[in-house]
């Protein structure tokens, strides 16, 4: 526990796989933490991870054993701060085993918990003939017959009541699968202040909490819309959230670190993804976003109060995961003068060539990098570039076809506009297989969390 009040000290040291390796270690240094959460799993990442698998290798977020473990793990043990991460995957007893082997090799003892429980691929079906009505899209009602057999693998999204168990083990290490991403905050709270299953407005504040760190640096200045120019970004400061036991929170980050702690980039990141903001669905409360007061109360950091939540939903969301055909992609760069003008053509030529060789494609999205990629049909009209990318991307189910439309892309550089370099970053572009999401529902008694420890 933390000197603080009653208030809980909990860094995050990753808001994704493939954030910065050295974050745990400055929140470790400096943070005064009592708990260290690494978030690694964003939607397409379970997608990677089942392909990993399936090949042979790791079903979880290998970052967090080359990075944390190693060079971090000792540390957290002399500090008393307790570990909790996403970073299981689909495989937390791997995970945790890899865990054990650095440590062993550290000559450290460490006791690791694991969640499990969320990966229903296997029950799928038999949940989907079981439920009334069938499983169907979250948000388009589509059967799940659609999708049925190309299923690679299905997640559900569990809470942050069986986090808190595993932390009540004693553990030094707690892994888990698919939670929802505060449930990493939420689940040491609820450990640390005993707060109960109907004890709402409290659980929707842990829910902020974890919802305002889970991103990393992007509550500290990262991302900020109006004065990043003023943020520090080279030494950026992970963010911490202090939450005691009334549910009030303060957002802060390490002394002595950039970034920027503000009711600007707090205000920012509690409306960030979060779907209707007076009903945010979580497996332990819906927690109200329109509610919490910010108040910036000393340099660097600001608190959060006032959060209400309800009751939950009856029902577990899942990441349904599934094989969607065939991606591919090519670039090509486009130099004045008439930049934009040359990349349409070379565009319209690709088009063309599809319709020539009767290839297979079920679509095409073209972009011009530097002139619409990012604002679309609000892009100016200006037409004077020094340059501009043209990014073609097709999908479709034939593998064979979209192989042969990349042989269509270096042919340009002599068939096509002048003023043309960049062909692609690694020659001609190769079809490369999709694994897409399928949102569903299944009724809370089919998710049976587990938890399981690892002395």
């Amino acid at each position: 526990m933390s000197d603080t009040d009653d208030g809980t000290r909990i860094g995050c040291g990753a808001g994704f796989w493939g954030d910065r390796p050295d974050a745990a270690g400055q929140l470790l240094e400096g943070g005064g933490l009592d708990y260290l959460a690494l978030e690694y799993l964003a939607e397409v990442t379970m997608g990677l991870l089942d392909r990993l698998r399936r090949s042979d290798r790791d079903g979880y977020a290998t970052d967090f054993v080359r990075f944390v473990v190693e060079d971090s793990l000792e540390m957290a043990l002399a500090e008393d701060v307790t570990i909790v991460t996403n970073a299981g995957g689909l495989d937390p007893a791997a995970c945790a085993a890899a865990v054990r082997e650095e440590a062993a090799a550290q000559n450290l003892d460490v006791e690791i918990a694991t969640v499990t429980g969320d990966d229903l691929t296997a029950r799928l079906d038999e949940i989907h003939d079981r439920t009334r009505g069938g499983l169907c899209h979250l948000d388009t009602d589509e059967p799940y017959d659609t999708v049925r057999e190309d299923v690679v693998v299905a997640a559900a999204y569990l809470g942050a009541f069986p986090v808190a168990e595993a932390i009540e083990t004693g553990a030094d290490v707690v892994i888990t699968g698919r939670v929802v991403d505060p449930a990493l905050v939420l689940g040491p709270l609820i450990a640390e202040h005993g707060w109960e299953r109907e004890q709402y407005d409290r659980l929707a504040a842990g829910i902020v909490a974890g919802h305002l760190i889970e991103c990393g640096t992007q509550v500290t200045g990262g991302n900020l819309s109006k004065g990043w120019r003023e943020v520090d970004f080279a030494n950026m400061g992970y963010p911490i959230a202090e939450v005691d036991s009334t549910g009030t929170i303060t957002v802060t980050k390490p002394p002595d670190t950039g970034g920027t702690v503000s009711v600007a980039t707090v205000s920012e990141q509690l409306v960030y993804e979060i779907g209707d903001p007076s009903a945010y669905l979580t497996p332990d409360v819906s927690a109200d976003f329109t509610t919490p007061t910010l108040e910036a109360t000393d340099r660097n950091a600001v608190t959060v109060s006032g959060v209400r939540g309800t009751q939950p939903p009856d029902q577990y969301k899942v990441s349904v995961h599934y094989r969607a055909g065939y991606k591919l992609a090519g670039n090509l760069l486009y130099s004045a003068p008439n930049a934009l003008e040359k990349a349409k053509q070379g565009a319209d030529i690709l088009e063309e060539r599809i319709q020539e060789l009767d290839l297979s494609v079920a679509d095409t999205r073209v972009e011009f990098i530097g002139h619409d990629a990012a604002h679309g049909p609000a892009a100016s009209d200006k037409t004077d570039h020094n340059e501009v990318m043209l990014r073609f991307a097709a999908r479709g189910t034939d593998r064979d076809a979209l192989r042969r439309l990349g042989m269509e892309f270096a042919p340009l550089s002599l068939t096509g506009p002048p003023s043309v370099a960049g062909l692609t970053d690694q020659g001609r572009p190769r079809p490369k297989p999709i694994v897409d999401a399928w949102p569903t529902l299944v009724p809370r008694d089919a998710v049976d969390p587990e938890v399981t420890l690892y002395e």
